[in-house]
């Protein structure tokens, strides 16, 4: 996306189906005074849409900056001409070779240094991900933080299309299914040693269900329902007070017990299937 700012218009020139698309939309919709042909669309200035002109350009100024990762100056544009271009891409695509790695929890792409341009568009396609780009190499590192990144990871080394470039990615499948598996296993194995952690300030309420700390939910809710009817009040209602009360008081610590693991186990199920 480009844009030129001169005395009499501002022009935006993109490249990109989908935003000129809804660029153009909101053009039509918001401005009354407006030119339209093929791959080119003009608004000429309206005094009375001047609410709409400036939220329009700062949408405009907004989607530059966080697309160009710059700065800019479009002061005055509200009382231009906006004309909005569409830019024929070139049929002849330039190809890119990208190698792909995996090692534990991370993903490594290997670029020729004429092509590490394309290193920024990764990172940007997983720009909630740590990275580590290394120019003498030409590798860029990307840390997987979730399944989802994971899944994302998969369909974008799968896509041939990227921006105005043929991508071939090429890497080991068997390699990639194994980095997948090994990755939700290490998930799993955080989530379980967390929990065991946790779990050892319950050892309490593990104790007076008679499990050992970190003892599975299925073991902890068939202890609990054995216990609660051994001790149920009910059971004992025909014996002296003490008895009863003593009976009593072990049934409801085996409530309390109980009702205090449970979240913990929904916590660590949760955790799990995320």
């Amino acid at each position: 996306m480009k844009i030129k700012n001169t005395l009499e218009s501002l022009s935006i020139l993109t490249d990109d189906d989908k935003i000129y698309t809804d660029l153009r939309v909101m053009i039509e919709k918001n401005f009354s005074k407006t030119l339209k042909s093929k791959g080119k669309t003009i608004s000429f200035y309206d005094e009375n849409e001047m609410p709409q002109r400036k939220y329009f350009l700062k949408f405009i100024k907004c989607l530059y900056e966080r697309e160009n990762n710059e700065v800019i100056d479009i002061k005055f544009a509200e009382y231009k001409t906006i004309k909005l271009n569409y830019i024929q891409q070139n049929t002849l695509s330039k190809v890119i070779c990208v190698g792909v790695d995996f090692a534990k929890d991370n993903a490594i792409f290997s670029i020729d240094k004429k092509d590490k341009l394309f290193f920024t568009y990764i990172i940007k396609s997983f720009e909630k991900c740590n990275y580590i780009l290394n120019e003498k190499t030409s590798t860029l590192t990307l840390k997987m933080r979730t399944d989802d990144d994971i899944e994302a990871l998969c369909e974008f080394i799968s896509s041939t299309k990227h921006l105005r470039f043929i991508v071939s990615f090429t890497y080991d499948v068997q390699k990639l299914n194994l980095f997948k598996t090994n990755y939700k296993n290490g998930v799993s194995q955080k989530i379980k040693s967390r929990f065991n952690s946790v779990a050892s300030l319950f050892s309490e309420q593990f104790e007076a269900l008679g499990c050992a700390v970190g003892s599975s939910f299925e073991a902890v809710r068939e202890s609990y329902l054995c216990l609660v009817k051994i001790y149920h009040p009910d059971r004992h209602s025909s014996k002296s007070d003490i008895v009863k009360n003593a009976y009593r008081k072990q049934f409801e610590k085996i409530q309390l017990a109980y009702e205090a693991l449970k979240p913990l186990f929904k916590e660590q199920e949760r955790a799990l299937s995320a």
